[in-house]
């Protein structure tokens, strides 16, 4: 009336092989492209915000040659003299290459107040490859210790060639244009 013990064990034995052969299916998949946002050259592997310490980005070489070193990494700051601070740290397409003199502009809602922020920054040249990140720290003033544990309410990032051209555009889900907004009486 039961079935026997040696009859579960097959059927278990089927059922964790037709399970293990979904998974291994699944795997498959190609990885998803990256993001590439409607008037943008290249697309955006990453952008998320994360708080660093002086401490971060210490290395020994900076022990011998007083200089620091950023390794594969750009690392711009809005105070170059003080290294703590929120960072949006960006790694773009592979193979993208930023030109020298392009500019970075982090547009943000500063979470204490209700005001939209701007920071700009000058870039190196850049090429972009799995392993380097574009880190774009707003330091000092900027973005105080006091607010370590805060990130902005929405922004956006935008990168510009020296001839006009947007590299890059990325924004958080809550930002939205001016003219993107509706009037009242649109509502």
């Amino acid at each position: 009336m039961f079935p026997s013990f040696k009859n579960i064990l097959r059927a278990a034995g089927a059922f964790a092989l037709g399970a293990a052969l979904v998974n291994l299916a699944a795997c498959r998949q190609p990885p998803t492209p990256p993001y590439r946002a409607e008037g943008s050259a290249f697309g955006v592997e990453y952008a998320s915000f994360h708080w660093k310490t002086e401490q971060d980005f210490k290395r020994i070489s900076e022990f011998f040659t007083d200089e620091e070193s950023t390794g594969s990494d750009v690392v711009v700051r809005s105070d170059p003299s003080v290294r703590d601070g929120l960072y949006l740290i960006v790694n773009l397409e592979s193979g993208t290459v930023v030109p020298e003199g392009s500019v970075a502009e982090l547009a943000y809602l500063h979470p204490e107040r209700a005001v939209v922020r701007t920071q700009r920054w000058t870039l190196p040249e850049f090429r972009a490859a799995p392993q380097r990140e574009l880190r774009l720290g707003l330091t000092g003033k900027t973005w105080g210790k006091h607010l370590s544990r805060k990130r902005p309410a929405a922004w956006k990032l935008s990168v510009v060639s020296p001839d006009g051209e947007t590299l890059v555009l990325r924004r958080s889900f809550l930002w939205t244009e001016k003219a993107e907004t509706p009037s009242a009486a649109e509502r």
